[in-house]
């Protein structure tokens, strides 16, 4: 076999199993977030019962503002039509999380947010980039995207109402 024909059979196997791994479903490991009075949620009961969107962000980032911005504006579309719920969970680290109550007064989200200042959760799930948005059902990962440019929430929706027809 030449190496060319060789090269070509191992790039079509690497594709192959990179599909494969991006379409398949990831457990939710044990995750447990911390809210901004001190409680805690464990985000594997609550997906049990319905969708969980978890939006990964911090107050420096403006594509996380804008996506949160668009959750806000969708939040009766989501958790009344889509029968989803959205937690925000915020990576500010001890330098920018006296920022976040302020953000939160000024912006007049309705949906949860949660701390992660110590990254545990950011680390449980192998993020690296924010805003980095999560669709889980029943302890599955079933969408993750990385990003966010406006209109991005429509993919998202459309997983959702894709899960809740399953």
């Amino acid at each position: 076999m030449n190496s060319t024909k060789a090269k070509l059979i191992l790039l079509l196997v690497l594709i192959n199993g990179t599909a494969q791994f991006a379409f398949s479903q990831k457990t939710l490991p044990a995750l447990h977030l911390n809210a901004l009075d001190g409680s805690q949620t464990n985000v594997n009961e609550l997906s049990l019962d319905k969708v969980i969107v978890i939006s990964f962000w911090a107050t420096w980032c403006e594509p996380c503002l804008k996506e949160l911005d668009a959750f806000n504006e969708n939040l009766d579309f989501i958790e009344n039509d889509l029968n989803a719920k959205v937690l925000a969970v915020s990576i500010d680290d001890s330098r920018t999380i006296s920022r976040i109550a302020p953000m939160l007064n000024g912006n007049d989200w309705k949906f949860e947010v949660f701390i992660d200042s110590n990254q545990e959760a950011k680390r449980t799930l192998n993020i690296i980039n924010i805003p980095h948005t999560i669709l889980i059902y029943q302890n599955q990962i079933l969408y993750e995207s990385t990003g966010y440019l406006n209109g991005d929430e429509a993919a998202l929706f459309a997983k959702i109402k894709e899960t809740n027809r399953d």
